[in-house]
């Protein structure tokens, strides 16, 4: 019987005589994925070879864990036989509070060997088991209840009475919060209650348009700040007023519009809650939004937690995991803006993959990406065929035009950058850098050109001549025939009907 090869989550011995060995597996193991197995009985290639196994081999394994590995771990340990006889041991692992030592000595898992652990990935490694123990949400804030903007509370709170995870209706801001368990012992507004509900939190949101990857022509760049909540509604706008668009009118139904843009909106909204409800907040670095010709990147501070990797969460392997911000999920999560834990990756796949949008999920230099590729990246006419006809990003200066927030939400007080339109296509000008990586399908004069969207006001297109015509065919007791595509304003307008 063999098991399959040995691999960065698995090891295996020969027999119980290769204890220590094993032993310092299980820690360096833990130091890099917080979870794996041990063999005893087993070759290097995986073929079961067996060994004498009895109460006291069992005892042994267990007492040999607890002596040589700091912090303490409790593992399953199981007698198993292969179906000729061998009888073989399984050890499995996890922990959640690396570093982990295996008589003193610190080293991870690397391939199938293990290699020392360095200085700063140890200081890391600390700070990490320091900050579980004592969550960052969790602390005083130092603020006074008086600092809530009490209208972001008490919308927060109708949220989650209409999701049924609030069982009471809003009375006053301290009796609120302590319900939610938001207070310290102080009456001091915890750091979940601080960056959640106040103004004046010491974490930001950037966001830019950039004409390439290597980010030397920067198209517009804004830095804003304000509560949570007020942050994923100006990255939600700032994304959407700076993506494509397809304007749809079925009418067969009706002759109201229906915008879709090139990225799913619940997919944005939920890769922007997921960034700020699992950031690190210790470090004064910003989420980020960065907006490509050809793609979307949204990122944020800190890596994945101890022992897991996205193909983790996308698999919902970590669904049960602790959160590095629990106080700050429960918060998000009572409102109804967020499900349950550690399935927010899998809603933001499942969103892309309905409107056939690539969406990858990886980790670099230490902050977590969601990027989305833009169907201008795609090669022909992705599902949403009208977006390739609608003009590129539009190129913005800093002066003079402020962003709006959607109409329920201008009531938050948010700092923001302000800005003026421009006629010039960003698109153009990452064209005439890159001619063959954005050469465009229709040639078009700049002049008929118009800027897809526009920050805080959209140039709508006039629909009316649109709407009168359809009129005209239905009084004559007709429909459209079939689907017209008619240019003109912002995009591309499509007309559905019976054919």
């Amino acid at each position: 019987m063999n098991l399959g090869m040995e691999d960065e989550r698995t090891e295996h011995k020969r027999s119980t005589s290769e204890m220590r060995e094993g032993m310092e597996s299980i820690a360096f193991i833990l130091n890099k994925h917080g979870h794996g197995t041990l063999y005893f009985g087993v070759r290097n290639d995986g073929e079961v070879v067996g060994q004498d196994v009895s109460d006291k081999t069992l005892r042994d394994v267990s007492q040999a864990v607890g002596n040589h590995i700091e912090p303490r771990i409790y593992p399953q340990i199981e007698r198993l036989e292969t179906p000729d006889g061998r009888v073989y041991v399984k050890v499995t692992f996890s922990g959640g509070e690396r570093p982990y030592a295996c008589d003193g000595r610190y080293r991870i898992r690397s391939a199938d060997e293990d290699v020392p652990l360095s200085a700063s990935a140890l200081e890391d490694m600390m700070l990490e088991r320091a900050a579980g123990r004592d969550p960052w949400d969790g602390r005083s804030s130092g603020k006074l209840v008086s600092a809530v903007d009490e209208e972001v509370l008490r919308r927060y709170v109708a949220r989650g009475v209409q999701a049924k995870r609030i069982p009471f209706q809003y009375t006053d801001a301290r009796d609120v919060l302590s319900r939610l368990g938001l207070l310290c012992e102080d009456e001091m507004l915890t750091n979940a209650a601080m960056v959640c509900f106040t103004n004046r939190p010491q974490v930001g949101l950037r966001m830019g348009v950039l004409a390439d990857s290597d980010r030397v022509d920067i198209l517009d760049n804004q830095q804003v700040s304000g509560s949570l909540f007020a942050l994923v509604d100006a990255g939600e706008t700032y994304i959407v007023n700076n993506i494509r668009r397809a304007f749809v009118i079925n009418a067969s139904v009706s002759l109201q519009r229906r915008e879709v843009p090139e990225i799913p909106l619940n997919a944005i909204r939920e890769a922007l809650y997921n960034a700020f409800s699992h950031r690190v907040y210790e470090t004064n670095a910003a989420v980020q939004i960065d907006i490509f010709w050809d793609s979307v990147d949204i990122y944020s501070p800190g890596p994945f937690p101890p022992g897991v990797s996205p193909d983790d969460f996308l698999a919902g392997r970590s669904a049960a995991s602790n959160p590095r911000n629990v106080l700050i999920a429960q918060t998000l999560y009572r409102s109804g803006d967020i499900e349950s834990y550690g399935t927010g990756l899998q809603r933001i796949r499942r969103s892309c993959e309905a409107q056939g949008t690539p969406v990858e999920i990886f980790e670099r230099a230490s902050s977590v990406h969601v990027k989305f590729t833009r169907q201008e990246a795609l090669d022909g006419v992705g599902r949403l065929g009208p977006f390739a006809d609608n003009p590129p990003t539009i190129r913005r200066k800093r002066q003079g035009f402020r962003l709006a927030l959607p109409a329920d939400k201008r009531q938050e007080r948010v700092r923001v950058p302000v800005c003026s339109r421009s006629l010039v296509p960003a698109g153009d000008i990452c064209r005439a850098q890159h001619p063959s990586a954005h050469a465009p399908r229709h040639s078009r004069s700049p002049r008929r050109q118009r800027p897809d969207i526009l920050l805080g006001h959209n140039q709508e297109p006039d629909l009316r001549a649109l709407e009168a015509r359809l009129s005209r065919v239905q009084e004559r007791g007709g429909a459209p025939q079939g689907r017209r595509e008619l240019a003109g304003g912002i995009g591309t307008k499509e007309v559905e009907g019976p054919p």
